[in-house]
């Protein structure tokens, strides 16, 4: 088993991030459409537009949010993932207390007024030290994750675990 409990929590750019898909392919059909070829066309330029068009795709698409706990060496960190590499400092692991499995129904963005929100259902592990407030939250839609993650958790830090979902 790891000694590093690796999480990516959310994407950078939200819902945002699906235009990565569109950068991807029209950065790949610029940069290899066959008008380049031509003379008419300055073929730097359509290759550095495509090139460039790309390398936003995979930054809208793979930028993520993550949060990672190294229980080896007691410590932890909230990092960016960018291009395959995570930017965050470390700090030392606090004293947890206990591990609570919690859900919530909270509103999905829509761009349609009058109309009510679709209600979406997210599941939180929280981390908490001495206050009454979690000191880190993770989130997830998947149920079986978020049990998952409950039970790793409360092992690992070896601290009580409270699942809130069970009534």
């Amino acid at each position: 088993m790891s000694h590093i409990f690796d999480r990516k929590t959310d994407s950078f750019f939200g819902t945002l991030s699906y235009a990565g898909y569109g950068l991807l392919l029209v950065g790949a059909l610029t940069a290899s459409s066959p008008w380049w070829w031509s003379g008419e066309v300055n073929q730097t330029q359509m290759l550095a537009v495509g090139v460039l068009l790309l390398v936003m795709g995979v930054l809208f698409k793979f930028t993520h949010h993550g949060f990672q706990l190294d229980f080896e060496q007691r410590r932890v960190r909230e990092y960016l993932l960018m291009f395959g590499i995570k930017f965050g400092q470390w700090a030392p692991l606090p004293a947890f207390e206990r591990v609570i499995l919690t859900t919530n129904m909270i509103p999905q963005d829509h761009d349609h007024p009058g109309e009510e929100p679709a209600l979406v259902k997210w599941y939180t592990v929280g981390l908490y030290s001495t206050g009454e407030e979690p000191a880190y939250e993770l989130r997830t839609s998947h149920e079986h994750e978020a049990l998952q993650t409950l039970e790793l958790l409360s092992q690992r830090l070896q601290v009580p675990s409270e699942n809130k979902l069970v009534s």
